[in-house]
Formats: structure tokens, sequence, C-alpha cells
């Protein structure tokens, strides 16, 4: 417990901030944590809404180094529960988490990420952009104060509240010894449903998810199907626009901006726009390397 002087430096650094702190039993706190084990003290939060309007949520999570095959499918499902009204939770890491907020918010619902450390330390660095377009049209979540940095020991602590804010758990792809276990784990003790995306068998990165396949976790065969299992609508999505050149220039391949616009005769600028437009409305994605392809 942090001593009186600190705990009146960190509220009024989170007020400065624009960091709003809710408390256990109190205005703003979410239903879904008050009856699990271990329930945080205190959340603190940042953007457009409160822990406690989250409501339906399902957690997205999955292994930092995943495949292209993950990362499209994590982007996929996310989109299609947020374009059903589902809040998407996750974890803001590296790979899956971070495609499971990017694909929520291209669906155009709320999407949030909880935090392994203060809302004003922003980790992986590169995920700084994320972030703000996730509290522009969702929160950032945390149960440390400002200033807290990442540790190994807060992320699996912040594990419980990801799956504590969700009516059910999907992992996308996970080793058999990682984070993304220990959230089932926790989902598991939480009396929340797991379910899986069938993987690769000759993958590390998948006998997580192939083996929580076996021991009876629901199977994901498809983004619709798994938001009808969870109860929710899914819309009608309008069809690929066929006669996009970008798209068609896109059509099995994983290239640059800089050679589609010579592939396009078009100028940079120009395409980096349209790629841009093509990654919101989840038809195309950003794979490493700075190569596009499509979802």
């Amino acid at each position: 417990m942090l001593p009186d002087t600190d705990v009146e430096r960190a509220f009024s650094v989170s007020s400065q901030l624009g960091i709003t702190a809710v408390f256990y039993s109190g205005k703003g706190y979410p239903d879904q944590l008050l009856d699990v084990p271990d329930p945080p003290a205190v959340l603190f939060y940042r953007g457009r809404y409160s822990p406690s309007e989250l409501s339906p949520a399902i957690a997205v999570i999955g292994s930092r180094r995943c495949s292209l095959y993950g990362r499209k499918t994590a982007r996929k499902i996310s989109m299609e529960l947020s374009r059903s009204g589902v809040c998407v939770v996750s974890g803001l890491a590296r790979g899956i988490d971070g495609e499971a907020h990017r694909g929520a918010l291209d669906g155009g619902s709320p999407t949030a990420a909880v935090m392994g450390g203060g809302l004003d330390v922003i980790y992986p660095p590169e995920h700084g952009s994320l972030a703000e377009r996730i509290a522009r049209q969702g929160c950032l979540i945390s149960e440390y104060p400002p200033g807290i940095k990442p540790a190994r020991y807060t992320f699996p602590e912040r594990n419980r509240i990801i799956s504590g804010l969700s009516k059910a758990v999907v992992v996308v792809e996970a080793g058999e010894r990682s984070g993304t276990m220990i959230t089932v784990a926790t989902a598991l003790d939480q009396g929340r449903d797991v379910f899986a995306v069938p993987g690769d068998i000759t993958r590390s990165s998948t006998r997580g998810t192939n083996r929580l396949l076996r021991d009876g976790a629901g199977i994901v065969l498809s983004p619709e199907e798994l938001a009808e299992e969870l109860g929710f609508n899914s819309p009608v999505v309008s069809a690929r626009p066929a006669s996009d050149p970008v798209l068609a220039a896109l059509a099995g391949k994983h290239i640059t901006a800089q050679q589609l616009s010579l592939d396009l005769r078009q100028d940079t600028s120009t395409v980096n726009s349209r790629l841009l437009e093509l990654e919101l409305q989840g038809l195309v994605i950003r794979i490493p390397g700075g190569l596009y392809t499509l979802v």
C-alpha cells in the first residue's frame, strides 16, 4: 500500500493528466469486477468512456510473437465483434493484442486496453498512437497510478482485469507457457467462457490454443459464428469493392507502399492515403517490414 503522501500525489498527478480514478463498489466501478477474486481496489482510466460503460465486453488476446494468420484472425474477429456492438478488451501488447484493438477500432464500437503500468507510461512505446486512438473511442485502464513502469509481475496481475471485465475470453494464438495462458486460468477461475482459434500444429505459438480446444474450450471457426455463439447479432457487411486498384494490386501479395505506387504509377502520398483508408475499413493490414497485404 502506498503511503498517504504518495496516494495524494498519485491522485493529483492523475487529475493533471486527465486520468480519473474509480474505487471498488463506488460510482463508475464496473459491476463485472465486483465479484471476481482479488478485485482491484481502484481503477485509473482515461478515455471517452468509463470502465462501467464497457458492457457487453469480450476479451481477445494472444501471443506477442504471432503469425500473419494470427494477426489477420485477431483483427477480423475483433472487427466483427465491434460491428455487433461489443467492446473488445485486450492488453495493448505487441502482436495479437494490438491487432485486436485495431480491429475493434475499425468496427466502430469502444475498445478497452488494460495496461501493466501507469496510464502515462505507454508500453510498448510504439503503440503510443494506437493508445490515443483507443482513448478517443474507448478507454485505457490500469490499477497502477501514474508513473508506475510496467514490470514482469504487473502483466500477470493486470490479466485478471482483462478477463474480469469480459463475458468471455477468445484466445487467437498462445504458447503452452505464456501470459495468455495465465489469463485463461484466471478467466476459468472467474467463471468466464473460453474460446480458442485452431492453429498450425507445427507452430509452438499455437500449442496452447490447440490444447485448450482439446480440453473443451469453444472453437472459433469464423468471426460470424463466434458472434452468434456469444449471442450477438452479426451485421451485414458490404462486399469488398472489386474495382479498387489498390486492392486489386495487393491481391496475393505482401508489398511496400513504395512498390505499390510504382506498380500503380501513382505518387506515394496518394497511395499512402488510400492504404490508410483501407486499413481503417479493415480491408488492408500493415505487417512487420512495412509491408501491406489484404485482410
